[in-house]
């Protein structure tokens, strides 16, 4: 029954749109599908917003948390908060999504990929995800999709929040920001600590980040943001000597820091616009295990990412013309118990790109959108590669059909390049190609019902190779699949949101799907509220797949599926916002990565303040 009830749900959600009606007015800007700011109901893209008043509605202290709720997407966590988290978009490889701190890629030029385990929702006012290839625009990594996380504040106060729960769990924020015609400021400080779900599984976070923006009369602004996470954990589990079993290890652990920095510089001249930003994205990750098997293990990894990215957008009667420009330089040391891994390794890319963004009205009711771009990438020694993306969408009435097609790409990482034995200077980058149909409908109270379906192919991609005990580009993998979402208000006082995805994935001609890619998932959100009380219920369901054993034979294994509760209730007392919620209600025992429990059930209570 616990494998059905999301789905139950979501049928029941989606027959509750039986009448059409004008579409709603624009209220959502998005940024991310295109190289200029247009509304989730022209965009020619599968995207889905999230904001800062869904998050609050989840009581969700980490984006993870709410990017499990998104339509084609899987987040994978190894064992409690703070432990590695992987984002799978439409079954794409964890490395296979690039990621942005208000249009900023943080992804780690070490190995690829991003750890979701530690971004925390303090300060966040709006997460967009959008699906698809976006090389044409972002270049390497963004094969699958983008997310991008923005803290630019929308409006002036103060907010406080302090929590408690079960296991330890303290977490406590504070929030100030003014936003006035000419300037815009804010900063966040977020402080937490948790004990977890078992000995030496604590987790301690502290994050801090903070945005300005001056804007002159004539069109000119300059802006400076920045995000600065430190944290400590404990690793509970390690394999013992032989590799059949796993054991306690009370003394294993991990601790770093992340940050970021951006100063972008725009200028507005008539109906031509050019914005310069320079960005930093810097992160320190060290790991130390004295009682390990083999002896004291210890390790330290520092990456450096410096970005400078220059960009014109000319407006016309029927769109915008986009091109610009980007330099990246990636630096990775790397130091173990046995020696020095990597030592200033870097890697350099140059691109250009263009995009032409059109749109014209045809007759009185309906327009067409139309988004056609391409970018060239130089790696240097490393090799080139030219990323399409071609996107058209049929506006008429309150209903948008969409179109997309695009080649996309993830350069060799560094670790993948140099890495003591394992690294291969020959690798290519891997290959990706694309397409999707979709269809989007708006109604009249702000409802909404998205539905995708999209097919990939993907070619040369990196592994590690057991004949030559080195890197190769010699993975292949077919996805596709079909993403729902839908979301809105089934009386004045209730409102929901539903996604579900079927996913078929095939790697390597063998007809095995890809690890840890549940072929069907979804979530069901709904909520009640009338006067002052709040109350919503959050499902999520990963359905069955395949996964590898954690001790030896190492063998691939089928992982049941799972399906959590969580529930919250608030009380809206003016400034004052007491609430109570209890993650995981049914307690259920699983494990999103084989070998590595997820948390059971915890009550948290606490109060939020915002004036």
């Amino acid at each position: 029954m616990k494998k059905v009830l999301p789905f139950v749900l979501l049928f029941i959600a989606t027959r509750s749109f039986t009448q059409t009606s004008i579409p709603p007015a624009v209220d959502e800007i998005v940024v991310t599908a295109s190289a200029l700011p247009e509304t989730v109901e022209t965009t020619p893209a599968a995207v889905t917003v999230i904001s800062k008043e869904e998050i609050d509605r989840r009581g969700a202290r980490d984006v993870a948390d709410v990017l499990r709720e998104v339509p084609g997407l899987t987040v994978s966590r190894s064992g409690s908060p703070g432990r590695a988290t992987s984002l799978f978009t439409r079954g794409g490889n964890s490395t296979h999504t690039l990621v942005l701190w208000n249009g900023i890629e943080i992804n780690n030029p070490y190995f690829s990929g991003y750890d979701w385990g530690r971004f925390s929702t303090a300060g966040v006012q709006q997460v967009e995800v959008v699906r698809g290839p976006y090389s044409a625009l972002y270049g390497s990594e963004a094969v699958s999709g983008v997310v991008n996380v923005l803290t630019n504040p929308s409006d002036g106060g103060i907010r406080a929040e302090l929590a408690s729960g079960q296991n330890g769990l303290r977490n406590g924020q504070l929030s100030l920001s003014s936003v006035r015609s000419s300037n815009a400021v804010s900063a966040t400080v977020e402080r937490r600590e948790d004990d977890g779900f078992d000995a030496n599984d604590d987790f301690d976070q502290t994050s801090v980040n903070g945005v300005w923006r001056w804007a002159s009369s004539n069109g000119f602004s300059l802006s400076a943001a920045g995000r600065y996470t430190s944290y400590d954990l404990g690793i509970p589990r390690n394999l013992d000597a032989a590799g059949t079993a796993l054991v306690p290890s009370p003394r294993r652990r991990m601790d770093g820091s992340e940050r970021q920095i951006s100063l972008p510089i725009q200028q507005t001249l008539g109906a031509f616009t050019w914005e310069l930003t320079l960005a930093e994205s810097r992160r320190e990750d060290g790991f130390h295990d004295p009682d390990d098997p083999f002896g004291f293990t210890g390790s330290v990894t520092d990456s450096e990412t410096r970005r400078a990215r220059l960009v014109g957008r000319l407006a016309s009667s029927h769109g915008t013309l986009v091109a610009g420009a980007e330099y990246e330089r990636a630096e990775v040391d790397d130091v173990n118990t046995f020696g020095t891994n990597l030592s200033g390794k870097v890697r350099n890319e140059r691109s250009l790109f263009i995009e032409e963004r059109f749109s014209r009205a045809i007759g009185s009711a309906s327009r067409l959108e139309l988004s056609a771009g391409v970018r060239r990438d130089d790696f240097g020694d490393f090799g080139k590669r030219t990323s399409p993306r071609l996107a058209a969408a049929w506006i008429a009435g309150n209903g948008k059909l969409r179109a997309a097609y695009g080649a996309a790409f993830r350069a060799p990482s560094i670790g993948e390049l140099y890495f003591p034995f394992s690294g291969n200077l020959d690798l290519r980058s891997e290959r990706s190609s694309s397409f999707e149909i979709g269809y989007d409908r708006f109604f009249s109270r702000g409802e909404r019902l998205s539905v995708t379906a999209f097919s990939g192919r993907h070619r040369d991609l990196i592994v590690f190779d057991n004949a030559s005990f080195a890197f190769a580009n010699i993975g292949t993998a077919k996805t596709r699949g079909v993403e729902i979402g839908v979301e809105g208000n089934v009386r004045n006082a209730v409102y929901f949101a539903a996604s579900y995805t079927f996913l078929d994935s095939e790697q390597d001609g063998s007809g095995d799907p890809l690890l840890r890619r549940p072929r069907h998932s979804g979530s069901v959100h709904l909520g009640y509220r009338t006067g002052s009380l709040d109350a919503n219920l959050g499902v999520v369901h990963m359905g069955a797949r395949d996964d590898v054993l954690p001790v030896a034979p190492f063998s691939r294994t089928a992982v049941d599926a799972n399906t959590t509760i969580d529930a919250t209730l608030r009380l809206h007392l003016d400034r004052f916002t007491p609430f109570v919620k209890v993650e995981n209600a049914t307690d259920e025992r699983y494990e999103e990565v084989l070998g590595y429990p997820s948390p059971g059930r915890r009550a948290i209570v606490g109060v939020r303040y915002v004036r």
